[in-house]
């Protein structure tokens, strides 16, 4: 069975006239007979009675006359979609990043992009940096949303800061800890910490604040938290103080607070990395539409 038969006989049963039919398909009589027929061979049943006379559809006709007309149909949208697809600029555009928290800064230029180009097809890849790194490195991805120091060791590759984020000690708002303005090392001493998986934030430059949490971790039962969202609710339930960067700590229950940790230690620069070669339009308009550092 094919679309050319399909046509033929629906166009017979409407017009009940094989010679007005032809002559609407271009097609000459004896060629919409034959389609006909190989159509009603196919599918064991006579559809229509013809004579020199008359034409007219059988009870089997009547029931695939309509059968008929909507696999047409389909078969017309189907082929306007793909018209309308093979028109439009398709661009599949991938984006890595290692928390849901970050996707609050793909908003603005998801929605310019999604309002410029019809094509425009955004693909999110939420894995841990490891991995990102691994796709970057092999062209998997177009922008990663990271840290500067995730990316300082990757060729290739350029840095744009979108935020400063600044270390937060989230408490419950019932504990002593919430009565003080700032959290210092001392504060925290007896505490345990609830700290983001190096897998996820890893700190690759030694400093002063990445050493005390690793010998704390030497002497306290703390805990690597798989995810932002997991960290905040142990902090929640009381199993510790969660040391996480400023943007993972934005609208906390309210039975907890986030106070500065340690206010002049150095932040981690967060933003958007891609490949310095190889930057296509989009990925040149994509970056103009995220806020500047």
């Amino acid at each position: 069975m094919n679309t050319q038969q399909l046509l033929c006989f629906v166009c017979v049963a409407d017009r009940l006239n094989f010679t007005k039919a032809a002559e609407e398909l271009f097609l000459s009589p004896p060629t919409v007979t034959h389609h006909i027929q190989t159509l009603e061979a196919e599918l064991g049943t006579v559809l229509l009675i013809r004579n020199s006379k008359m034409v007219r559809l059988t009870e089997a006709g009547q029931g695939f006359y309509n059968d008929a007309k909507e696999i047409l149909a389909k078969i017309e949208i189907a082929q306007k979609k793909m018209h309308d697809a093979a028109h439009t600029a398709v661009r599949l555009f991938h984006i890595g990043c290692t928390s849901s928290t970050e996707l609050q800064y793909l908003k603005p230029p998801l929605r310019a992009m999604g309002r410029r180009h019809a094509g425009f097809n955004p693909i999110l890849h939420m894995q841990d940096y490891f991995s990102l790194k691994k796709m970057f490195e092999a062209e998997q991805l177009d922008i990663m949303l990271c840290t500067r120091n995730m990316i300082r060791k990757l060729p290739n590759c350029e840095f744009h800061p979108v935020a400063e984020a600044m270390l937060y000690a989230v408490v419950l708002a019932d504990s002593p800890l919430a009565e003080k303005e700032t959290l210092r090392f001392a504060d925290l001493q007896a505490q345990r910490l609830l700290t983001l998986h190096p897998k996820l934030v890893p700190f690759e430059q030694s400093n002063r604040l990445r050493d005390w949490i690793i010998e704390h971790s030497l002497n306290h039962m703390d805990i690597h938290c798989e995810s932002d969202r997991a960290g905040i609710l142990l902090a929640e339930c009381g199993y510790g103080v969660a040391l996480f960067p400023e943007f993972y700590t934005q609208d906390l229950p309210a039975t907890l607070v986030r106070r500065p940790f340690e206010p002049g230690s150095s932040g981690l620069t967060f933003g958007v990395a891609c490949r310095k070669q190889g930057k296509d339009e989009y990925v040149k308009e994509f970056l103009a539409e995220f806020p500047k550092a």
